[in-house]
């Protein structure tokens, strides 16, 4: 599998604070696991040629960086739960999306993470089991103290395991 994605190269805190949260009902911490910062995928590929791949990022490096306000827990509800942070819509974020599949051809990629039917979420669990379920619902109706983090580096990566492949600073 080939993603591009947004990361942060802050510490970034309040969010390995959820992830240690959520992850205590996991049997392996998963995002921990991946040893890599926090990030959103902003698609996702069988495959793709490293040229493809490197244009789509060479037209995304002019961007500033995102600042992007997290304001509530979300999930997928599949087998194993997936329990992510939601951030506020932002333009600049729709607009590096559209970026992306203006550069590639939006047919080649998963359909979740095509323009129309992506949802942007920053992963904190990806494997709670279904007998952790109900606790995990609970976590995401639950409060949740709004905190913002600026991503600021745009890469293409393989997975699993997490591999780096072309990685660009937003210059803005």
């Amino acid at each position: 599998m080939i993603g591009i994605t947004l990361c942060t190269s802050s510490e970034a805190r309040p969010f390995w604070q959820w992830v240690d949260r959520a992850s205590a009902w996991e049997m392996v911490p998963s995002i921990r696991a991946l040893g890599y910062p926090p990030h959103l995928t902003l698609a996702r590929y069988p495959d793709l040629p490293a040229d493809i791949l490197r244009e789509a990022l060479a037209r995304c490096v002019h961007e500033k960086p995102v600042p992007l306000t997290f304001d509530r827990i979300g999930l997928f509800d599949v087998d194993p739960l997936v329990l992510w942070l939601s951030p506020r819509n932002d333009q600049s974020l729709i607009g590096l999306h559209a970026r992306i599949h203006e550069s590639i051809d939006p047919a080649l990629c998963d359909p979740h993470y095509r323009p129309g039917q992506w949802t942007p979420h920053l992963t904190i669990a990806m494997a709670i089991p279904a007998n952790r379920r109900e606790e995990a619902i609970a976590l995401a109706a639950g409060c949740f103290e709004p905190f913002s983090l600026a991503f600021d580096i745009i890469e293409s990566v393989s997975w699993l395991p997490v591999r780096v492949l072309e990685t660009a600073q937003l210059r803005g």
